[in-house]
């Protein structure tokens, strides 16, 4: 804490007896402004969020603001300029991502096409044997019929 510097420290606006870290201070007046919200009156710095000023001071402050400056340095400075050296060739490219005649993704279609595993949800018991004997069908193909269980035998 020695290192600290006073600057670091900041005052509340809605409480003066509130003093802080600068890096609090957002968090902090968000809580206070709801505190005091049918106390106190302050309007919102246009440069900074975290500036609360009574109306009376706004004008001057909206003048005198330190970070007014980061501001207008922004609006007032010049664009890059364009020469040679920072121009290109457009970049043409073979892909089209703006083609919206595909359709849309149905899982269920791509499933029943697909040789994956599908399980039967929320089905009853003759709908699942059912649902079992398509997909074994669906998979093995003309296949299924010739393929069959074999039976069990009696154990003597």
């Amino acid at each position: 804490m020695e290192s600290m510097n006073p600057r670091d420290l900041v005052v509340c606006p809605y409480n003066k007896a509130h003093t802080m870290l600068r890096n609090k201070l957002q968090k902090h007046v968000m809580k206070c402004k709801e505190i005091y919200k049918d106390e106190i009156e302050l309007l919102i710095c246009p440069f900074n969020n975290v500036h609360r000023v009574p109306a009376a001071e706004f004008h001057q402050h909206t003048k005198s603001c330190e970070d007014r400056k980061i501001i207008l340095h922004y609006q007032l400075s010049q664009a890059a300029e364009l020469n040679e050296e920072t121009k290109h060739e457009k970049i043409e490219a073979d892909e089209n991502w703006d083609d919206t005649c595909v359709e849309n993704y149905n899982p269920e279609i791509y499933a029943s096409q697909a040789t994956i595993v599908r399980e039967s949800k929320g089905l009853f018991r003759a709908q699942r044997k059912q649902f079992i004997k398509q997909e074994h069908r669906r998979i093995l193909g003309e296949e299924y019929d010739d393929v069959k269980p074999p039976k069990a035998r009696k154990v003597k």
